[in-house]
């Protein structure tokens, strides 16, 4: 029998070897599913995983679910699905070997930060445990019934670098986001403390998210797909099955699920997280609407003539008479927003020689006049607005609107939208200033800077992280350097590049039939940056692609990534 160690606190046994470890079929292992048990349906904290048949169990002890199946079935090595620990049934000893790694890396991936750091160099592709290749970050996701929107959301969202990187950080034992500190107020000269408040936990929506991204960009799998199953479900749960359960239109689904993110990580409209810091933009919106007054007006024309009826009545000569007249007000409001929601002109569909349609193409450039700062544009009480962007974000979100709906139908706008892959400049959309857009220091004015110089001229750009590592002057130097040369110019030039491309395919067959939003499908364009390869990710098939097709697509959700954006 193999040697025990009896834990004092806990009175468990710890087995190193236990004699049941060949008995384990890791073929028939799917950590994907809800955790809950296959008897009772219950989930909780203490499910366990059977590691001989897959199945889900609860419970530990006597007469429980697991135990019995221990038991009536001889399968004794079992999983606990939250803490990763692996327990003997029916002795109920903790079992430690370390040939049961592979298991837990595939139920709960970690990364540190060397492998976030190497993530977007790898190249190389990983097996699981069926002799499949995949490439980490690039793998399929089970459809489980019309829920392609829900794949195509979450493959754009993992490759957006800060985000996948902060739930790369997290774990499964990461339950918390701790409260942000107060700052003293002083009372009668004296500083005053002030509890801070406690940890507030992450919700299930945020718990699950995060799960599906580090089993994306796993790289020991078991499998070579994922199923979002627990994330479907938690999208179902927390919007009322208004999303998860059916097709929804991918421009309020993107907005409601960046928003419960934000809220669930513990953000408020005081209060910013890592959702504020990659989307959040600033645009001032001018209303420009027409006013009825009345204005008094005294009468005219009145006969002061003697014996005339108006000398009789002089009380009236000063009396005065309203008449109406219209002025415009215009009212300017500055607003924060997550993306960018553009009309796309209709035009009229012609048919070729061969009697198909001719789709037509419109630039993006002139679907953006609507934020040109000039264009005013019609709303929906009567009044016309115009748009002027303040602040760009690290990451944008151009949501271009293809489907209208009426009580009775929903089209779509079939219009190709053109927009570059690269160097994409918004320079002529954004308000400048001058007190927000001061002229970058030269090299020579960089080395005669002191140590806090230095670093108050990464904040003013809101950088101030990249000196954070630096011990010496000379290596924060060389950090600024790099900064105000390579990545400043693109900063204030406003040049985007793009990242993720959600598109919405229509079926040629029934394009003027039914539902379209119903009858198309989801898919997303992502690319592989050490390898400048595209890829075309729909559901489980991940295709590579170039780049001319990705703006041919009847694109839905742009994602674009500013250049010389840093952040960790």
């Amino acid at each position: 029998m193999a040697r025990a160690v009896v834990e004092n606190t806990k009175k468990r046994k710890k087995i190193e070897e236990c004699p049941y470890l060949d008995t384990i079929h890791r073929e028939l292992l799917d950590f994907d599913m809800e955790p809950a048990c296959s008897v009772t349906l219950e989930s909780g904290p203490h499910v366990y995983a059977c590691l001989v048949c897959g199945k889900f169990y609860r419970g530990r002890g006597s007469q429980t679910p697991a135990y019995l199946h221990a038991v009536n079935e001889g399968h004794y090595c079992f999983v606990h699905l939250q803490q990763g620990t692996f327990h003997c049934l029916p002795e109920d000893y903790e079992i430690v070997d370390s040939s049961l790694d592979d298991i837990s890396a595939a139920l709960h991936p970690t990364f540190t930060e060397e492998d976030i750091v190497e993530l977007d160099k790898n190249s190389e592709l990983s097996r699981d445990w069926f002799g499949r290749r995949y490439l980490p970050g690039f793998i399929g996701l089970n459809n489980l019934d019309r829920t392609d929107g829900i794949n195509a959301m979450v493959q754009a969202l993992a490759h957006v670098k800060p985000l996948r990187n902060f739930f790369l950080r997290q774990s499964h034992r990461s339950l918390y986001v701790e409260a942000p500190l107060r700052k003293k107020r002083k009372k009668n000269g004296q500083d005053k403390d002030h509890k801070n408040k406690a940890p507030q936990r992450l919700s299930n929506l945020v718990l699950a998210f995060g799960e599906l991204i580090r089993k994306i960009w796993s790289n020991r799998r078991l499998k070579h797909s994922v199923d979002p199953q627990r994330l479907v479900q938690e999208i179902s749960v927390a919007s009322q099955k208004r999303f998860g359960a059916r097709r929804a239109e991918m421009g309020e689904q993107l907005a409601w699920f960046l928003h419960q993110l934000h809220v669930g990580l513990g953000g408020t409209s005081k209060r910013s997280t890592i959702v504020h810091e990659i989307f959040q933009g600033e645009v001032s919106v001018t209303t420009r609407s027409r006013k009825i007054v009345e204005e008094d007006r005294k009468q005219e024309d009145v006969d002061d003539r003697l014996g005339s009826d108006d000398e009789e009545n002089e009380d009236e000569r000063n009396k005065t008479e309203k008449s109406p007249s219209t002025i415009i007000e215009e009212k300017t409001v500055d607003t924060r927003f997550l993306q960018l929601t553009l009309e796309i002109p209709e035009k009229p569909l012609f048919k070729d020689d061969d009697g198909g349609l001719v789709i037509p193409q419109e630039p993006l450039v002139n679907v953006l006049r609507k934020f040109d700062g000039i264009t005013f544009s019609d709303a929906l009480n009567g009044s016309t607005r115009r748009y002027k962007l303040e602040r760009l974000p690290p990451y944008l979100v151009l949501h271009l609107q293809r489907f209208t709906s009426n009580r009775y139908t929903r089209e779509k706008n079939p219009t190709i939208v053109a927009f570059p892959v690269k160097n994409f400049d918004l320079s002529r959309y954004v308000e400048r200033k001058k007190e927000d857009q001061p002229l970058p220091p030269s090299v020579a004015e960089i080395e005669q800077m002191s140590v806090s110089e230095l670093k108050k001229t990464l904040q003013k750009y809101k950088h101030g992280d990249l000196g954070k590592n630096a011990v010496e002057k000379d290596e924060l130097i060389t950090i600024v350097k790099d900064f105000c040369v390579e990545s400043l110019p693109d900063l204030l030039a406003h040049k985007y590049n793009l990242v993720a491309n959600i598109t919405h395919a229509s079926n040629d067959n029934n394009r003027r039939e039914g539902d379209p939003l119903e009858e198309g499908s989801y898919k997303c364009h992502v690319q592989h940056q050490s390898q400048s390869q595209w890829y075309e990710m729909q559901d489980l098939h991940v295709q590579e692609t170039m780049p001319q097709l990705i703006g041919l697509s009847e694109s839905y959700v742009l994602i674009f990534e500013r250049k010389g954006a840093k952040l960790s």
